[in-house]
């Protein structure tokens, strides 16, 4: 029982830092999401001949700067893209850990439901943990 209780305690820090890595990934993303604004906001401005002044005189300036903000946007969408795979990679882990867990609880040591029930001092119980982390799942599947 007590090695049952220290693995599902493994996978369950295990699984925070996923969570850890899955807030470091959304702070990136939220911030491509405003840096892209940001360069949409800056094309619509690009696109207007009164915004060039003087520098209308030079050849193609118009057409380098919204190519060069377009390349900026294009490699913002690029590793925006590669954070939403790598949220992927969080989700199927977190699965990954909860199947274990359960198969292991339910499976390969064959706990009674009076041992998934019982707690040990502050600690929740192994039901409890799985049901939690079942909740921990489905809320980052979603996302």
């Amino acid at each position: 029982m007590e090695a049952v209780v220290r693995k599902v305690q493994q996978r369950v820090r295990k699984a925070q830092e996923e969570m850890d890595q899955w807030d470091d990934l959304n702070t990136r993303l939220l911030s491509y999401f405003s840096n892209a604004g940001t360069v949409i906001s800056r094309l619509q401005a690009l696109g207007e001949d009164k915004n060039y002044g003087p520098l209308r005189g030079v050849p193609n300036i118009r057409e380098e700067l919204m190519g060069n903000q377009m390349e900026v946007l294009e490699l913002i969408f690029v590793n925006a893209r590669e954070v939403l795979e790598k949220f992927n990679d969080i989700v199927k882990a977190l699965n990954k850990a909860l199947r274990d867990n359960k198969q292991m609880v339910r499976g390969g040591s064959a706990l009674t439901a009076k041992q998934m029930q019982l707690q040990v001092g502050i600690l929740p119980t192994i039901a409890e943990c799985l049901d939690g982390f079942q909740t921990l799942c489905e809320m980052h599947q979603a996302e």
